[in-house]
């Protein structure tokens, strides 16, 4: 049970940060189509790889140790 609850959650996280990325490339179009500052675009773009590395990369798993895995 406890591989249920653990998977239906992970699905869940995945899905709120497939919706998340979507959201923030809307912003970035609507900032890139009406001439907002480049520093907006930058952020936003670096907030984006950032989620993606976090999340589907699983980054911070590299650093765990071999008890946690």
């Amino acid at each position: 049970m406890q591989t249920t609850n653990k998977s239906t959650f992970e699905i869940r996280r995945g899905v709120y940060v497939f919706i998340f990325l979507a959201v923030l490339t809307v912003l970035e179009f609507y900032a890139g189509t009406h001439e907002a500052p480049s520093a907006i675009l930058w952020a936003i773009a670096l907030l984006k790889a950032a989620v993606v590395i976090q999340f589907y990369m699983h980054l911070m798993r590299v650093f765990r140790s071999r008890e946690e895995h």
